[in-house]
């Protein structure tokens, strides 16, 4: 739970309240570089990406991994607010594709947390 009954919570803090004790496994997709200020050369964006990534501890605005709800293991995924307003981006799209695939790999329910603002103009229609 987070410090004050009024204040957000984040992508773990979600997820740690739905697993419990039973705990959580993340897991990453495969590493992928993006162009400077991403793919539409977006002044500022690469210092805005780094910004959420201090003040949040995250490297992009969603978490998925393995754990238990109850007693069914499944895949989850947390979108973290915090980070440029939960919005997606290259990197969220891998991971969203990344947990998906888990899921249907695995043959477990996936459990999606969402707290997002939409897509990134800095990153447009690619």
């Amino acid at each position: 739970m987070p410090a004050e009954p009024s204040l957000r919570m984040t992508a773990r803090e979600t997820i740690a309240l739905l697993t419990g004790a039973a705990g959580f496994t993340e897991h990453r997709p495969p590493p992928r570089t993006l162009p400077p200020d991403g793919p539409l050369g977006w002044a500022g964006y690469d210092a805005a990406r780094e910004r959420a990534a201090e003040r949040t501890g995250e490297d992009e605005s969603v978490v998925y991994g393995t754990g238990a709800v109850g007693d069914r293991e499944c895949v989850l995924l947390s979108f973290e607010f915090g980070f440029l307003g939960g919005s997606l981006g290259q990197l969220t799209g891998d991971r969203l594709e990344a947990a998906y695939g888990l899921a249907l790999t695995r043959r477990l329910p996936l459990v999606a947390l969402v707290a997002t603002g939409g897509s990134r103009m800095q990153e447009g229609m690619v």
